[in-house]
């Protein structure tokens, strides 16, 4: 496939709309649409908003879940000339009303389920669906320079970064994405649209004239429902964060056989390791892997590593090539070039640079720096990653320059998730700090403070951080370890164990000490008692569908997602797993509420307990 035109995301779809109308376009939960509905629906979205006030460059909020609708909602965004700021409806709703607050919000469109939920910010709504009134006068196309997404990453300050990508960025990325894919593919959206890594597949399958699947997270999360939706639709590529196709992939690559597309891999987000590469290629020799790299400010990817050899032993994937357009600098702390070979941080410029963080000209100026040697005007990034040149040109990962982590594909600063732990009401001083493997790496905050338990600030941190930057490990200290100079002794901090809590209840003989141990292993525990909550204890999605895999291996029988998130307890999981397969008694019984819903459920329990002392500590305006 040749280069594409610079011209606005939509007017891409539109393309491909014009002479094949009636092809699917989009497969959701919620059912199938056509390029020529999706148009049409994107279109009335386009209208209300515009009545609404929504034009270049305001940010809108998509509060949608994964569904056809969210891409209703996507594109009627950005047909408005709005850019949009994808949501997950899990996130807490503090964080919810801080990101639409910082990004200077226009209006949220939303389903009519979550529409009280998206008006609770008192902003204009759009609800899918409702009649959105009179067209009013033609809207003028969209300039190529405007913004069509805003993303926000974590911040070293205490408060996130929005960053503000721009149509023009975007098509240079797919320009270097076409050269990797055919028309037509059928794409697979499996992780959440609120990370950039998951556009590829939206724009991957619908600027091609693609059939996009947006899996639910039932699907997504459980490796047979994963599986069984793969081999009936047959998806063609994908793209996902190593630690979740891991996940699906089970205990040494169990399971990762039904989990893979049938043409391309493209794996993002994290260090790709090279044991996964080595399942994935003894299950598929046939099928083209590739690693993928790029920060949300360099505009999803902007380096390529296809693996095309035997996988060598190394701990990871290379990071791969620049694509085309984009150059690649590795400096060392005087800011001149170093040898190959050689570590230092790497920098990136061309057209795929993104505008810079909205709102915020002096980070803008800090991390988007004046390119020497090429023309006036151009800037690179500097992405605060340390690397290296291999003799075969790809770049390789080496580290950090910063504090700067990766948990579920995210990037965390540790000192933001600090900041909010110290809001506590009973909080003195807090530090972060990663624990765990680089594919299970999880936060472990350390605080201080008077009549305070880490049950209380884990809640307090669910209420105001999404998932992935919740502590799964809290310790309540009398006083932080202190260098001889005054600085924060993370050597000395005692080992991130969860609270265990004083009515810990053994598990007795049995499954249940069978079912304790895996819990406990998975969760990086000495233990778990038979009625710890496993969301209480440091437990997150990806974390339970690595559970899910030890458990089935143990069990040498099927366990689903749904019956893990229905059972987040050892003794309700060890109870439904004996009556289900008691003489007489029937299967696991009907699960239709679905993961989501018993998910939403788990971390209200995980945030009841701080949430009357946490308002009483919040200022009116928080309120």
């Amino acid at each position: 496939m040749g280069a594409t035109q610079a011209t606005t995301l939509h007017e891409l779809i539109a393309a491909q709309t014009r002479g094949a109308a009636s092809r699917i376009a989009v497969t959701g939960p919620d059912g199938d649409l056509t390029y020529g509905e999706l148009e049409h629906q994107a279109e009335r979205v386009a209208v209300r908003l515009a009545a609404l006030g929504v034009g270049v460059d305001r940010p809108v909020g998509l509060l949608v879940p994964r569904s056809a609708a969210m891409i209703v909602g996507m594109l009627g965004i950005l047909r408005a000339g709005g850019a949009y700021l994808p949501l997950d409806p899990e996130l807490p709703g503090a964080r919810r009303a801080a990101l639409l607050s910082a990004a200077g919000a226009a209006a949220v469109v939303t389903t009519p389920e979550l529409a009280e939920r998206a008006a609770a910010g008192g902003l204009p709504v759009a609800v899918l669906g409702e009649d959105p009134g009179e067209p009013g006068p033609d809207r003028p196309p969209t300039p190529d320079a405007a913004l069509c997404y805003v993303l926000f990453t974590s911040g070293s300050t205490g408060r996130p970064k929005a960053v503000a990508v721009e149509h023009r960025q975007y098509v240079h990325y797919l320009n270097g994405l076409y050269e990797r894919i055919e028309p037509g593919w059928s794409w697979a959206l499996v992780s959440t649209f609120s990370a950039d890594l998951g556009s590829t597949n939206v724009f991957g399958a619908l600027t091609t004239g693609g059939r996009l699947h947006v899996l639910s997270r039932e699907q997504a999360v459980d490796p047979a429902e994963f599986a069984a939706y793969f081999s009936h639709q047959g998806i063609d590529a994908m793209k996902l964060v190593p630690s979740h196709l891991g996940a699906l992939a089970g205990p040494d690559g169990a399971t990762v056989a039904g989990v893979l597309p049938r043409r391309l891999l493209i794996c993002a987000g994290e260090p790709l390791p090279a044991n996964l590469v080595r399942q994935v290629r003894a299950a598929r020799p046939d099928l083209a892997v590739e690693n993928h790299y790029g920060p949300t400010e360099t505009t999803v990817s902007m380096l390529g590593h296809r693996v095309t050899e035997e996988v060598p032993e190394a701990a990871t994937v290379p990071l791969g090539r620049p694509f085309r357009g984009v150059r690649t600098y590795v400096l060392g702390p005087d800011g001149e070039p170093v040898p190959d070979g050689v570590t230092g941080e790497l920098h990136i410029s061309g057209a795929n640079v993104a505008r810079g963080y909205l709102d915020a000209p002096a980070a803008t100026a800090a991390a988007f720096t004046p390119c020497p040697g090429e023309p006036p005007g151009a800037r690179r990034y500097r992405t605060g990653d340390l690397v290296r040149r291999l003799p075969s040109g790809d770049l390789e990962f080496v580290g950090r320059a910063d504090d700067q982590v990766k948990v579920m594909g995210y990037r965390v600063e540790p000192g933001e998730v600090a900041a909010v732990l110290t809001r506590h009401p009973y909080v003195g001083q807090a530090v972060v700090v990663p624990y765990g493997a680089a594919d299970e790496l999880r936060l472990a905050g350390y605080v201080t403070g008077s009549g305070v338990t880490a049950g209380d600030v884990r809640a307090f941190a669910a209420e105001l951080l999404p998932e992935h930057m919740v502590p799964s490990a809290v310790v309540v200290l009398d006083a932080l370890p202190l260098t001889p100079n005054g600085k924060i002794d993370r050597a000395a901090l005692p080992a991130p164990v969860t609270e265990q809590g004083g009515g810990q209840v053994a598990p007795g003989a049995g499954p249940e000490e069978r079912v304790a141990a895996v819990w406990a292993a998975t969760l990086g525990r000495p233990s778990v008692g038979v009625h710890d909550n496993f969301f209480d204890i440091g437990g997150t999605s990806l974390l339970l569908m690595r559970l899910r895999a030890r458990l089935v291996k143990l069990f040498e029988r099927e366990i689903s997602m749904v019956t893990l998130f229905r059972n987040p307890t050892v003794h309700l999981l060890v109870r439904h797993l004996e009556t289900a397969t008691a003489p007489g008694s029937p299967a696991s019984g009907p699960e239709a509420s679905g993961p989501d819903a018993e998910y939403g459920r788990g971390r209200s329990r995980l945030t009841t307990a701080a949430r009357a002392r946490r308002r009483a500590a919040m200022s009116e305006d928080e309120r």
